[in-house]
């Protein structure tokens, strides 16, 4: 999966979803790929990508958290290990998405 299919994929589920930076304060989604993943064959790298994807909000039981952690469950092509961590400071829940993408 190419990084401008993986931007299609996320924007299906979250239209509002940004890249790097966060559009709007309080309940948004962000991504960013942050490492190529090694795999050469015939000299090139065929390897996919390291993406995080970060999912702030103040619902407990999040739809859009929800909706990523269930596409990427039914992906054949990314692999993510999901967290879940609190923010005191802005109150806000997010839920960080560590996916291998190919």
């Amino acid at each position: 999966m190419t990084l401008s299919a993986f931007r299609q994929w996320l924007t299906a589920i979250d239209p509002a979803a940004t890249q790097y930076h966060a559009a709007t304060a309080g309940n948004c989604t962000v991504w960013a790929e942050y490492k190529r993943i090694p795999a050469y064959a015939d000299g090139v790298n065929q390897g996919g990508w390291k993406v995080q994807i970060d999912r702030y909000t103040t619902q407990d039981d999040d739809p859009v958290a929800e909706r990523i952690a269930e596409a990427i469950e039914a992906s054949e092509t990314i692999a993510a290990e999901h967290i879940v961590d609190y923010d005191a400071d802005t109150g806000l829940i997010r839920h960080l998405f560590d996916c291998e993408v190919w």
